[in-house]
């Protein structure tokens, strides 16, 4: 069986939506992991979302357009869970704090650790916030705004009302929901998340604070479903 075949049997009877280059280095030698991989890729049975980070695909019978098999959300928590670029990810990686923006972007919480990896899939992204981000005060325009880690609802709609600011969706929220929509992907924000967007756009949060109190409005929603 050549190796090509033998790593495509190996990627489909494996758990999972990602698949790591390492975990195919066993197979064969690294120029020929090499070729099987970018053969892979050409037939449709693989992405890649990074360096030595691949996700399963399929391709489409009608279009042929080659689409990864789960959404770019769920590979990014099963790429960091796999390469433990969050806290706690080694065991419990789909738990990992995670924020989605609206433009389909995706933040990872890292911790203590600032991680320069590149992850993508197509246009959108995945960035980072860390232990010294998140603790950054607000920029010279606001120095008395301290992110809060607790009650972070409250003081967004607190925030939100001192400012007189309320969400109004745009033509281009509107635009990406549809498109997002027919991908078979949806968005699902809440009045919290566009309250944010909609501070953010007024210029009352910068993007890093906006991202900042997104990370931590989900963490403690997760916390409190589990108390629960």
């Amino acid at each position: 069986m050549k190796l090509v075949d033998r790593m495509r049997l190996s990627i489909r009877r494996r758990a999972g939506h990602v698949v790591l280059r390492s975990e195919l280095a066993g197979l064969g030698s690294a120029s020929q992991v090499s070729d099987a991989l970018r053969t892979l890729q050409r037939d449709g049975d693989l992405v890649r979302l990074g360096s030595g980070v691949y996700a399963k695909a399929r391709r489409d019978a009608q279009t042929r357009a080659v689409r990864p098999a789960a959404d770019f959300q769920t590979l990014a928590r099963e790429a960091a869970a796999k390469l433990h670029m969050t806290p706690g990810s080694a065991a419990s990686g789909h738990n990992a704090p995670i924020a989605r923006s609206n433009n389909g972007n995706i933040v990872l919480d890292t911790g203590h650790r600032r991680l320069s990896r590149k992850l993508a899939l197509g246009e959108r992204r995945v960035s980072y916030i860390n232990d010294r981000t998140r603790a950054k005060v607000a920029p010279a325009s606001d120095r008395r705004l301290v992110i809060p880690a607790t009650n972070v609802a409250e003081f967004v709609r607190d925030l939100a009302s001192r400012h007189q600011v309320s969400y109004s969706p745009t033509m281009s929220d509107q635009w990406a929901e549809t498109v997002t929509k027919l991908a078979g992907d949806p968005v699902r924000t809440g009045p919290v998340q566009d309250l944010l967007v909609a501070l953010q756009r007024a210029g009352k949060l910068s993007t890093a604070q906006m991202t900042t109190l997104l990370v931590n409005y989900l963490r403690e929603r997760k916390q409190r479903v589990r108390s629960i």
